[in-house]
């Protein structure tokens, strides 16, 4: 393998790869705290049960968003 193949191919597609990653576990933290979950454990379970796969589960079967309620206005 050439130096060049290297830098020219496998490090770009390293940096999407990684991209994609960091840019899903913020997704699925935000996720997570509008449907009423704590963010970070969700975060750390995507990223540690084989980060594609388990970003799919999360997908299938996350919570409905709970519906926020208003204040009453007091007249």
């Amino acid at each position: 393998m050439e130096p060049l193949f290297l830098i020219l191919l496998v490090i770009p597609f390293l940096l999407v790869i990684i991209g994609l990653l960091i840019w899903s576990l913020i997704w699925v933290y935000h996720d997570a705290i509008k449907r009423g979950k704590p963010g970070w454990p969700v975060v750390l379970l995507v990223f540690l049960l084989e980060w594609p796969i388990s970003l799919l589960v999360w997908i299938v079967f996350r919570p409905e968003i709970k519906e926020q309620q208003l204040p009453q206005k007091s007249e």
